[in-house]
């Protein structure tokens, strides 16, 4: 009988709290409006734009210097990486570190560039972030947003 009211109770504890996770999570879900996670669709596309742009200036910096991109990346890596000894020459090492400087130096408008193109759709880079962190803890969110990207990807073909 005790053993009985035991595993009961147990019961009833598991299923309040499943229960109680579940409400906390369609609660942050419905936190979230269709027109809030429009608005960070059309962010995240911007900035994915505005990334893109900016890679190809970082290639052409690279190339410019006289290195390929793949090269610069293996230096990169063993730069970063203290266990690991770097087979690059001195003339690639200065060509990297004139790379990495001129890079540094683009790096503010290039935030500025990604922060204006976020808030020319509506939404201010702080709620851009906040949505940022709920979207990537909550799957349901992100498959709303996927849906969204998707229709609006289809919606211009």
């Amino acid at each position: 009988m005790i053993k009985s009211c035991k595993i009961k109770s147990l019961f009833l504890f598991m299923f309040v709290c499943g229960s109680m996770s579940l409400m906390a999570q369609v609660a942050q879900e419905q936190d979230v409006s269709d027109k809030e996670l429009g608005q960070f669709a059309d962010a995240y596309t911007e900035v994915q734009m505005e990334n893109q742009k900016s890679q190809q200036k970082m290639i052409a910096i690279i190339k410019d210097e006289g290195l390929e991109v793949e090269r610069f990346n293996e230096i990169q890596q063993a730069e970063m990486d203290p266990n690991k000894e770097s087979d690059a020459t001195k003339a690639e090492k200065e060509k990297h570190g004139n790379v990495t400087t001129k890079i540094q130096e683009l790096q503010p408008e290039m935030e500025k560039k990604a922060i204006a193109s976020i808030e020319s759709t509506g939404i201010t880079f702080e709620d851009y972030e906040s949505l940022a962190a709920k979207i990537q803890n909550d799957q349901s969110l992100q498959q709303r947003l996927q849906a969204i990207i998707v229709k609006r990807q289809s919606d211009k073909s």
